[in-house]
Formats: structure tokens, sequence, C-alpha cells
């Protein structure tokens, strides 16, 4: 029984660092000043510490009861970011934008870990970091595939060449040895991921576009969606097809992934549906999966193979039941377009996804909507773009987690009409120079 406390004192408090780390990034005192009031009702972190600082704000009215679905939002990405990879250990997530940059972020703060990685000439299509997370791998609509170092940016190997139409969809094999690359031009290929020679390929078959390639959990098999609405599953050093092409989806196949195990494929299709797949046979093993309302951009298995996440051009974000195709949370609806990457973070426990302009990290495990809109408040202040209001001088009074921002009561407001209507007391409130004063001593 005290273990199975611990572990969930564990599991909130690791909520609460991933919701209000950005305020506890960039102002340590904001820990107790602005999240303990913020953090829901059951909190167990806010339930067990709040006593001790009687003088923070309260909020009265709209204090959820729950953590969000929506954990942590990134902005300032680079325009559209077409793919995202968390690194092995879920410290760090790497994205790719329309403005043929790469960028590293913290996965707690949501703030960059270096200067965008720059040499691509077109917009980066897919990232991915190697298994040991210390290098990461992207290809180009500029028909390259480049290797940084995770860390500095440095370019370590590339850019390698030899497609002739762009690059859509980059992985490194399970010992960081290879590279595998889908293209444009209809063809895949497996590189040396130190010398950037061609390993393998290029492996023909497919009669459209590739839009997305996987190594199998050993190494041995390399999986390919293509728009021609096939998959193909592929020797990875001989490049002969292992199996006839799965067929059944009535659109262009955009995204396909291993199962943990190996024994199975996803895949997730114009045709607005998901399917699982027999990975040796071919057969249909669960769906289709129907929800989405426009085209399925990105799948991914949950790291125990049980849950599939899905993103769609309907801007909303489903998990999925992996053998029933029952949807295991209500639909996440936060891109304010359409979604273009999505993946479960290495512990299981979050999604993150890719959109138009921003980069999200979602608690897998919900699917309450949280409205996280920014807006201008013009009533005495006004919330920043980070969240913040701030005093006369510039100083930070308090920082406002999104939910709230939208419809929170100012001085001046008799009433405000909404799902989140937000209300503070500040009298007791201690801030500035005062605020060590809201411990109790």
């Amino acid at each position: 029984m005290e273990l199975e406390r611990s572990r969930a004192f564990i599991n909130d408090a690791s909520a609460f660092v991933r919701y209000f780390g950005i305020a506890m990034a960039k102002s340590a005192p904001h820990v107790y000043l602005s999240t303990l009031p913020f953090a829901p009702t059951r909190s167990l972190v806010s339930a067990h510490y709040s006593s001790t600082f009687p003088r923070m704000l309260r909020v009265e009215r709209g204090r959820l009861s729950y953590w969000p679905s929506s954990e942590m939002v990134i902005s300032n990405v680079g325009g559209g970011v077409f793919s995202i990879a968390p690194s092995p250990d879920g410290q760090r997530i790497a994205s790719s934008s329309h403005d043929g940059t790469i960028r590293v972020w913290n996965a707690t703060t949501g703030e960059t870990e270096a200067s965008p990685f720059t040499g691509h000439t077109d917009p980066v299509k897919s990232v991915a970091f190697s298994p040991d997370g210390q290098r990461i791998v992207s290809g180009s609509h500029d028909r390259t595939i480049r290797v940084w170092n995770a860390t500095t940016g440095e370019t370590e190997a590339g850019p390698f060449t030899g497609h002739t139409g762009r690059v859509s969809s980059v992985a490194f094999s399970p010992d960081g040895q290879r590279i595998v690359s889908g293209s444009g031009d209809r063809t895949i290929r497996v590189w040396n991921a130190t010398t950037g020679e061609t390993d393998a390929g290029p492996f023909t078959g497919h009669t459209d576009s590739v839009s997305s390639v996987a190594f199998s959990p050993d190494g041995q098999r390399i999986v390919s969606g293509s728009r021609d609405g096939t998959i193909r599953v592929w020797n990875a050093t001989t490049g002969e097809t292992e199996a006839v092409p799965f067929t059944g989806h009535t659109g262009w196949v955009l995204s396909v992934a291993f199962s943990p195990d190996g024994q199975r494929i996803v895949s997730g299709s114009g045709d607005r549906t998901i399917r699982v797949w027999n990975a040796t046979t071919g057969e249909t093993e669960a769906g289709p999966f129907a929800g989405h309302t426009d085209w399925v951009s990105s799948v991914a298995f949950s790291p125990d193979g049980q849950r599939i996440v899905s993103g769609s051009h309907d801007r909303t974000i489903r998990v999925w039941n992996v053998t029933t195709g029952e949807t295991a949370a209500r639909p996440f609806i936060r891109h304010m377009d359409s979604v273009e990457s999505v993946v479960f973070s290495p512990d299981g426990k979050c999604v993150v996804s890719s959109g138009h302009g921003s980069i999200r990290m979602l608690n897998a495990t919900t699917g309450d909507t949280e409205t996280t809109r920014h807006v201008d408040f013009t009533d005495h202040s006004v919330i920043n773009e980070e969240g913040w209001i701030c005093g006369s001088k510039g100083e930070l009074l308090m920082w406002i987690p999104p939910p709230h921002r939208t419809l929170l009561h100012r001085p001046s407001n008799i009433w405000v009409a909404g799902e989140y209507e937000t209300r503070m007391d500040l009298s007791t409130f201690a801030h500035g120079p005062s605020w060590t004063t809201c411990i109790n001593t």
C-alpha cells in the first residue's frame, strides 16, 4: 500500500513539473506563487504542500479537478512542424520544420536546448533520434539526408545524396549503424549512418511516392507505406519483398510503424482509417478503425504495444485499443490546423504531437479538451505570450496556465460566461519583494 502511494505521488509530481515547467524555469519563486494555486484539486502535490503556504493567490472558481490532457505547448517552432521524435530517454524532443531547420526541445520545460540546426535548403520532412540519443537524422525536400550531433547541432555525416525526389521519411536501425529513407522517387534506400555509403537499395516496387518507412525492432526488415495505397515489407539487407503488398486502404498510405514485438504493423491512410496488419502474412488483424474525418497523417504504437495513437488533418489526435479498435480516450482537439506527426513518449504516459506552428505534449490517458487559446487582456494588465501577468515595472506577478487565460476574471468583471471561467482571490497574495512571506512559519 505504501508503495502504491509513493508511486501515485511520483506520477503526480511528474505531471506537476510537465504542466508548470515553463513557469518554474522562468522564476523559481513561482513554484509557490503560481503553480500550487492552479494545480488541480486532485493533485497529491498540491494537497500535501498548499496548507504550508497560506499567503498565495486562491482560485475561487475554475480550478481543474484533474491534470488536463495538454500538459505543455511549445510554440515558435519554425513554421509548420512536419515531424517530431522523442529521445530514447524521453528528455528531449526533436522537430523538423518547413523553414528547413531542426530543433531540439527540453521535454519538461519546452525550452530549446540548442540553436536551430541549419544546412538543409528546403523543408525538412522527417527526423529521428539514434538509439543512443547522441545523433539525429533528418530527411528533406532538398533530396538529402543529414546526421547531426544531437547536442551541438554540428553535422556528423552527410549530406547523403542519391534520391532523385524529396526525402519524406527517415529512421535509424535499432543498432544505430544504418539509416533507412523513403522518397518521392518511389524508392527506399539503406545507408551506412557514418559514411553515407549506400548499404542496400534502392528498393523498387512502389508505383508512387514512398510516404513512410521504419525498421523492425530486430533490424531485419523494413516496412514502407506509399501513395500507391499499399504497404510493403522488405528484407533490410537484400531489398527482397518478404510478402505480397498489403492492400485494403482506399487512399494514400501516409504512415506506417512496427509494433514493439515486430509482429504487427499499423498504418494510417488518406481514406481516414487506421489498420493493423500481421507483419508476416499481410492479413488485417484489426480495423479499419474509423472515427477521423480527414486524412490520418501519422500513427504509432505505444511502448507496450497495447495502444495506437493517430493524428489527422481533422485537427484531432486519437488513442485506440490495438485489439478492439475502441478509442481509449476521447479525441484530443488541440491543434489549430492539421496534425502532422504523433508519437508516444518512451514511458507511454504522454503523446507528443506537431502541427502547423506548435508542438504539444498530451497526457495519453485523458481525452478532456481543455481550451488553450492565447488572448489579449486589457483591464489593468495583460497576459504576455508566455502566460505571465506583469506589474507596471515589468515584474512577474503570477503565471496563468493556458486553460485559465481566456475566461479569467478582472477586477471590473461582474461575470464571465464559459466552461473554464476562473476567478482569483488576491486578498492574501504575497508577491514581489514580500514573496517569501507566503510560507507558514
